[in-house]
């Protein structure tokens, strides 16, 4: 007599070719671009050296050496158009001037603009302006009063060495006086390069 194995009834056959791809088991921090983040803060740090540019009734070669602590606060994320990101960047500002002395404390804020970032550089440009305190009003005529106030704007570039963490590299251009408050008020315009790091929060990964 001859036996016939059949199918258990309601048993479902593995089908390998049903069984998703490795792909769709990553998580998405593994897919996520270098430049996502958590939340909305970051981070950063930056030096720079600036130089007074050398135009009508800029006489006192002013050479700046600062050191820039940041705290940045992402307002949103754009999915179209040429801005990726808008930002507001809280920078502190400590230096020295190397020529003809003196030194300057203060605070700017700053507007930051994030273009599309391709692979992992992502251009930007920074539009602000802040006040400090400084002795330069005592070696350099353009300056008058200990109280200045210093518009800025930048453009740089940002890469991206590892996921959330990236290399800072900018070119500024600012003017420097007291706003009227206190006469003469020529002031003086510079140019200023900057090298820093940035590190953004890592997103939380999604269980596997």
């Amino acid at each position: 007599m001859a036996l016939a194995w059949l199918p258990v009834a309601g048993r479902a056959q593995a089908d390998p070719s049903s069984q998703p791809p490795a792909q769709a088991l990553r998580a998405p921090s593994d897919t996520a671009p270098p430049w996502a983040n958590r939340g909305h803060w970051n981070f950063g740090l930056q030096v720079g050296y600036g130089v007074e540019n050398a135009i009508p009734n800029n006489i006192s070669h002013v050479n700046l050496l600062i050191v820039q602590p940041q705290l940045g606060l992402i307002v949103r994320d754009f999915h179209r158009g040429p801005v990726q990101r808008f930002e507001l960047i809280n920078e502190g500002l400590l230096g020295n001037a190397v020529h003809p002395g003196g030194h300057l404390w203060g605070n700017s804020i700053f507007f930051r603009f994030d273009a599309k970032g391709r692979r992992n550089l992502v251009p930007f440009l920074d539009l602000g302006a802040g006040m400090m305190h400084t002795t330069l009003d005592t070696r350099v005529p353009e300056v008058s009063g200990r109280l200045q106030f210093m518009p800025q704007a930048g453009l740089g570039i940002q890469y991206f060495f590892s996921p959330q963490r990236a290399l800072v590299f900018e070119y500024r251009y600012f003017h420097m006086s007291n706003a009227g408050i206190q006469q003469p008020n020529d002031g003086f315009n510079g140019s200023m390069l900057t090298i820093g790091f940035r590190w953004l929060r890592r997103p939380h990964p999604t269980a596997r």
